[in-house]
């Protein structure tokens, strides 16, 4: 999404992504439907379908969104401190997906959500190997890549 994007196409976005989150928060996200959203959006049908493939593509932006939060909070706390804090990028990371906690359950556990399972675990596993890749142990035998991999699968 770009800043200078209309700000009635910005809220029309984020009050269906609110929708989409309250709605799985509350039911199976296999049973949430485009019209739910968007009568809980307070949004003609047709509007959905201006701003989202489907509720597939709805759910990877909310995700999307979070990660993209979640690295500028990173990149801005090394900024500040002027170094690399290995320490505070994995504490930032733990701290996001426990705020987010219902959003990850909901992905890591829904059968339906595979393909969006995938790309955000590989998403997770990135961020940890950039971030906390100098806290891992050189003389490991288990490498990086696992590592990030092995955290992202199972912070839910």
């Amino acid at each position: 999404m770009k800043s200078k994007e209309d700000p009635r196409v910005r809220k029309t976005r984020r009050v269906l992504r609110d929708a989409l989150v309250s709605l799985i928060l509350e039911k199976n996200y296999a049973s949430v439907s485009i019209k739910e959203i968007t009568t809980r959006a307070d949004v003609a049908y047709i509007t959905f379908f201006r701003h989202f493939e489907s509720i597939d593509h709805l759910l990877m932006e909310v995700l999307e969104d979070g990660l993209s939060d979640l690295i500028r909070q990173i990149d801005a706390s090394a900024a500040q401190a002027g170094t690399p804090n290995p320490e505070m990028e994995g504490k930032f990371i733990f701290e996001y997906i426990e705020q987010k906690s219902d959003l990850f359950r909901i992905l890591f556990k829904s059968q339906n959500v595979a393909p969006l399972r995938k790309k955000v675990t590989a998403n997770l596993s990135s961020i940890y190997q950039k971030s906390c890749g100098p806290l891992h142990n050189r003389r490991s035998h288990v490498p990086i890549a696992v590592a990030g991999n092995h955290i992202a699968t199972s912070l839910p």
